[in-house]
């Protein structure tokens, strides 16, 4: 089985990584390639494909009998994490959507927090998704940027901590990120930059907005070290 997405590709990377015990929870699985990929190539033993939609639960059970992997990889129709709460689970994936969303996914399950690993690629507000895992001490262990197409994914790497506290900057770039940089970082950042500088000219100073853009520019300049 070949995994034509970069995205894709670089979270089973950091599961195979980091992975700890043999059954995954993919939620949001859509067509159940993580779950089939990670099974078939010995990373995982056992996973549960879940999805909130009949459709995409569909696309999942075509991919697992055409990989043939029926009975290993189990597709589960549900909301977040409700199909696998009463279930054992050693790592839980949730890729793909918004942070809000998947902090109120995590969020509706917090039994699962303990004693579960996860990997967490949000596409859109990635700072609430790091403020979530802030607020219930799960720590950041390890994160990754890929590009994928025209767009640049975060992937993050969760689990239960102590005293786990964040500042401001690391809940925009990323704790691990805004150490490690990179080429990715530095493309992200600078396009940003550009973004929040253009709305900088189009606002009046005394519009609403005007500051907290002027802050969030100020905090890009300073982490990629073009401060003035």
């Amino acid at each position: 089985m070949k995994l034509h997405s970069k995205r894709l590709l670089k979270i089973c990377e950091m599961i195979t990584q980091y992975k700890t015990g043999n059954t995954l929870a993919d939620i949001g699985t859509d067509h159940a390639y993580l779950p089939c990929f990670l099974y078939k190539n010995h990373v995982i033993e056992k996973a549960y494909a879940c999805d909130v939609a009949e459709g995409p639960l569909a696309s999942s059970q075509a991919t697992i009998a055409h990989e043939g992997v029926t009975g290993h990889v189990i597709p589960l129709l549900g909301d977040g994490l409700d199909p696998v709460a009463s279930l054992p689970t050693d790592m839980i994936a949730i890729c793909g959507m918004g942070g809000l969303l998947m902090s109120q996914i995590l969020e509706a399950h917090v039994e699962k927090m303990d004693d579960n690993l996860f990997f967490l690629q949000a596409n859109t507000a990635i700072d609430l998704l790091r403020a979530c895992l802030e607020k219930h001490q799960l720590a950041i262990i390890d994160e990754a940027m890929v590009k994928d197409g025209h767009h640049i994914y975060e992937i993050i790497v969760a689990k239960k901590g102590q005293d786990v506290s964040y500042s401001e900057e690391d809940l925009m770039f990323g704790p691990v990120l805004r150490q490690k940089q990179g080429p990715l970082f530095e493309e992200k950042w600078m396009h940003a930059l550009e973004v929040q500088r253009r709305i900088l000219k189009s606002l009046d100073p005394q519009h609403e907005k005007y500051a907290k853009v002027l802050k969030e520019k100020e905090m890009i300049e300073k982490v990629l070290d073009h401060a003035g």
